[in-house]
């Protein structure tokens, strides 16, 4: 049995290697949708209970990105933002260098909630939309083979 839900976060990037417009700093209404796949719990009737999997993802995930610049701000050190705007990225946990495309940002989605779950279910799909018409999904499958 597959269950999901949708998140919601705003935040900003910038594609510093985009030939096109995104190469600016730019923000985004991220829409996030975390499917869980695994086995009806005969006691509780859930695979897994909504409010449990929004906890999750909200701590390891949503609290960490809303809000907040995603990746590198590419400018030039005598232009970089003031501290506390660089404080602002420092709590995202992404790594300096991060590249923030949607596709990167759900393979780290996905680093985020491996270990999340219990015993009996999984995160087997992270769809991440950028615009109402622009999104990228992310399989455990392909998660597992680009891991390895």
């Amino acid at each position: 049995m597959k269950i999901s839900k949708v998140f919601r976060f705003e935040a900003s990037h910038i594609l510093g290697r985009h030939p096109g417009k995104c190469s600016r700093l730019h923000g985004h209404s991220w829409v996030l949708r975390v499917g869980v796949e695994g086995s009806v719990d005969p006691k509780t009737g859930f695979v897994m209970d909504f409010g449990d999997l929004s906890k999750v993802v909200n701590e390891r995930v949503i609290d960490r990105l809303d809000h907040r610049h995603l990746g590198e701000w590419n400018f030039q050190p005598s232009t970089l933002p003031p501290r506390e705007i660089l404080d602002c990225i420092d709590a995202t946990g992404l790594p300096g260098d991060f590249y923030p495309t949607c596709e990167n940002l759900l393979m780290w989605i996905g680093q985020q909630l491996i270990r999340a779950f219990g015993v009996g279910y999984y995160w087997s799909e992270l769809e991440l939309e950028e615009t109402p018409t622009s999104r990228a999904t992310l399989t455990r499958k392909e998660f597992d083979a680009a891991a390895r």
